[in-house]
């Protein structure tokens, strides 16, 4: 990120402080002069912080990934990653993790939490390898990695409607 930011409105121009940028449009945007209306909860041990996603009620979603890799079909997945205490990423956030921490994966695909909404007796899958998504059979033996998952109050609260 550069120091400071341009603005150029018709003839007019403007340098401000990148950072002082970013807290104006938090201010604005967050109703909290100062700090946002949201904080990013603390990773427990092991785990990896993939990132918030706002729902659209405006509920904030923190994902971590969980230590953990295992082969199973897809009931005894799910199964496995509750015993954990999490769950299987969904169909967004295995994209989050091939996007951003494909490392932490083998090059195999994964399942996640989705059913297919058409076909009951298949599920949802990432493939690390090629980065694609696609639907096994369920009784089909994929990876699985457990995600657990906290949630803040609405960002959305105080934006005003449009």
């Amino acid at each position: 990120m550069t120091a400071t930011t341009t603005l150029k409105i018709d003839d007019a121009e403007i340098t401000v402080p990148t950072s002082a940028l970013f807290r104006a449009w938090f201010e604005r945007h967050l109703c909290q002069p100062g700090k946002p209306s949201f904080a990013i909860p603390a990773a427990r041990s092991g785990e990896r912080y993939l990132g918030s996603i706002i729902e659209p009620s405006g509920r904030v979603r923190h994902t971590f990934l969980m230590p953990g890799d295992v082969k199973k079909n897809w009931n005894d997945g799910m199964a496995w990653a509750k015993d954990l205490g999490g769950d299987l990423p969904d169909r967004i956030e295995q994209a989050m993790l091939y996007a951003y921490i494909p490392d932490e994966f083998q090059k195999d695909a994964y399942w996640s939490n989705t059913q297919h909404a058409g076909y009951s007796d298949l599920a949802w899958f990432q493939d690390f390898y090629y980065g694609s998504q696609g639907d096994y059979n369920k009784s089909c033996e994929c990876r699985a990695r457990p995600v657990r998952r906290e949630f803040s109050d609405s960002v959305m609260r105080c934006l005003p409607r449009l």
